[in-house]
């Protein structure tokens, strides 16, 4: 009897997680399901992960939360949140910019391939304007917030 009620709180504790076993708990997910299913269901609306589905890989639910870019993947911490909703909304306004222009919406004469948000808002691409600096990397012209990845 003390035993079970001891054991039942142990695994109650919500384990704690570092962003690399998130995302190695995500690469297993994916692995695991069927070729249809991809990491995308794990994304909810605010582009939080839903952890609770990849519980048996992290050891139960963690209570931290992480986020996802459902356009480019990468995965954030809580405190990088609003980078994945960015990095989707701006990934859709170049690549519907590139498909009707031809041309990359790209700042002239930066150093780096950073998106020219104004343009992109001009011309109605964009309705609303990252508090940061985006960059189009030569991999599928996907974006980064990483100017480092230029390195």
């Amino acid at each position: 009897m003390i035993f079970k009620r001891n054991k039942s709180a142990a695994s109650s504790v919500p384990p704690s997680v570092t962003l690399q076993q998130v995302k190695q708990a995500i690469r297993q997910f994916e692995q695991d399901m069927p070729a249809k299913i991809t990491r995308t269901v794990l994304i909810r609306e605010d582009k939080s992960i839903d952890l609770s589905r990849l519980k048996r890989y992290l050891g139960g639910v963690p209570e931290q939360k992480f986020y996802m870019s459902r356009e480019t993947f990468e995965i954030f911490e809580e405190a990088d949140k609003l980078v994945p909703y960015y990095l989707d909304l701006v990934q859709s306004a170049v690549d519907n910019y590139v498909n009707d222009t031809g041309k990359l919406p790209l700042i002239e004469d930066a150093w780096l391939p950073e998106v020219h948000y104004r343009l992109l808002a001009t011309e109605r691409y964009l309705k609303e304007t990252p508090p940061f600096p985006l960059y189009i990397t030569e991999e599928e012209m996907m974006l980064t917030h990483r100017p480092e990845h230029f390195n």
